[in-house]
C-alpha cells in the first residue's frame, strides 16, 4: 500500500518514493491499480477527498472558463457562511451548462457539505471546551450548585 501524507501547506508527500508529488501522480497511481492511502497531518484518512480533487482537476478545471471557476469559488465561500442552498444551486447551474458532469457535481457537493458539517461540529466542540475551561458551567449545573448553596446557607443559619 502506498501511503501519502498531506501537509498543512497542501503538499502531498509519497512516503514510498520519499518525495513530494502532485494530484496527477495520485491519479496515475490509482489508474495503475495501486492501493493508496492518504492521511493528513493529524493522521486522519483523507483518501476520498484527495481522489475527488484529483478527478476534478483532471476532468474539469482544465476546461472551465475563468467566470465558472469564480462562481465555484463563490459557492465555496457561501457554504462556509452556512448557505448550502446557494452552493448546490451553483453546482446545478454548472451541470445544466454542461460544464460539470452530474456525477462529479454530486460527489463534490456531498464531500464539501460533509467536510463543512464536520468542521462545524468540531468548531462547536472547541467552543464548548473553551467555555468550560474558563470556569463557566451549564444552566443545569448552575441550578444544581445554586440549590446546594441554598441548602448549605440554611444549614449554617440553623
Amino acid at each position: 500500500m502506498r501511503i501519502i501524507e498531506k501537509y498543512k501547506n497542501r503538499k502531498l508527500y509519497d512516503t514510498n518514493m520519499k518525495k513530494f508529488i502532485t494530484l496527477n501522480d495520485v491519479a496515475n497511481f490509482v489508474k495503475e491499480g495501486e492501493t493508496v492511502k492518504i492521511i493528513d497531518s493529524l493522521g486522519n484518512d483523507i483518501t476520498q477527498e484527495i481522489f475527488l480533487k484529483a478527478r476534478i482537476k483532471g476532468k474539469i478545471f482544465c476546461s472551465l472558463k475563468k467566470e465558472m471557476i469564480e462562481r465555484l469559488i463563490q459557492g465555496f465561500i457561501k457554504i462556509f457562511k452556512g448557505n448550502t442552498d446557494d452552493f448546490i444551486e451553483i453546482l446545478l447551474d454548472l451541470v445544466n451548462q454542461g460544464v460539470l458532469p452530474a456525477d462529479i457535481a454530486k460527489e463534490l457537493g456531498n464531500a464539501v457539505i460533509k467536510h463543512f458539517n464536520e468542521f462545524e461540529e468540531n468548531m462547536k466542540k472547541d467552543i464548548i471546551e473553551l467555555i468550560k475551561s474558563t470556569g463557566f458551567v451549564s444552566k443545569e449545573e448552575y441550578d444544581k450548585l445554586k440549590e446546594e448553596y441554598e441548602a448549605l446557607k440554611k444549614k449554617c443559619e440553623n
